[in-house]
């Protein structure tokens, strides 16, 4: 990929590509016989500070085919650097895109991770808004490591094009890097807390807030034990000043 396709934030590379760039990217391994799974990061400013204190996450990182701008600081961070990124792409967001195209080109998925009643709802709900998507497997999230080889044979049996992993960050990216060389899927996703989006369990925050860029917000008025984890917000726009300064000095 060239240089000026890819931005990088706090030493990860993100893809400057729209959604529908994005797509038309992803759509295109979907097509394709892979010897190893396609793995794509949808990563927000969370999963960067996580990733600054955990070396085997910086590798995972450095390692994705695709790594989306999940998260509108990541955007402000691109512009802070002079390195604008085109748009937003969210994983949930991007996943529902993804969906749409079984209507011109059908293609298999598996859900794994979250709750059991989590994920067969959103298993129901999926394929009644995409009727041409074929759900050829799903299990929930409550595995043991132990366990980890029996799900990868229970994937490769149901030998999905797409395999969705809802585990939380940064399990999700690790379970997928750690298993894509065995896995029988030509793309793999960590998709965080779609599912519980998907099966109704939590609310997708209004347009109106996503278009004021304060879907955080709308999340953590849900939620509120999720406070600490929004504090990694002010402590990566820190980073990516400081990181701006730094530059600055040694130009």
């Amino acid at each position: 990929m060239k240089k000026n396709e890819q931005v990088n934030i706090l030493g990860t590379l993100f893809h400057n590509k729209t959604m529908s760039e994005t797509v038309n990217m992803v759509m295109s391994m979907l097509r394709q016989d892979r010897e190893e799974t396609a793995h794509i990061i949808t990563a927000n400013p969370e999963m960067l500070m996580i990733a600054r204190s955990e070396p085997t996450l910086q590798e995972v990182l450095a390692h994705a085919d695709i790594i989306t701008p999940d998260g509108i600081g990541i955007v402000w961070a691109s512009r802070i650097l002079n390195t604008p990124i085109k748009e937003r792409v969210a994983g949930y967001d991007l996943l529902h895109n993804l969906c749409e195209q079984t209507n011109y080109y059908p293609f298999s998925v598996f859900l794994l991770g979250a709750k059991e009643e989590v994920n067969k709802k959103a298993a129901e709900n999926l394929s009644k808004l995409y009727p041409n998507l074929k759900i050829v497997g799903r299990k929930n999230g409550y595995f043991k490591e132990t366990e980890t080889d029996h799900i990868v044979e229970e994937v490769n049996k149901a030998s999905p094009d797409l395999l969705l992993v809802a585990l939380g960050v940064p399990k999700q990216e690790l379970w997928i890097y750690q298993n894509k060389k065995r896995l029988n899927a030509k793309v793999a996703i960590g998709v965080g807390g779609s599912f519980d989006v998907l099966a109704g369990y939590i609310k997708r925050a209004p347009l109106v807030w996503q278009n004021l860029h304060i879907e955080w917000l709308y999340r953590l008025l849900q939620e509120p034990s999720r406070w600490k984890r929004q504090l990694q917000l002010p402590k990566f726009m820190f980073c990516v000043v400081k990181e701006k300064i730094t530059s600055f000095r040694f130009k």
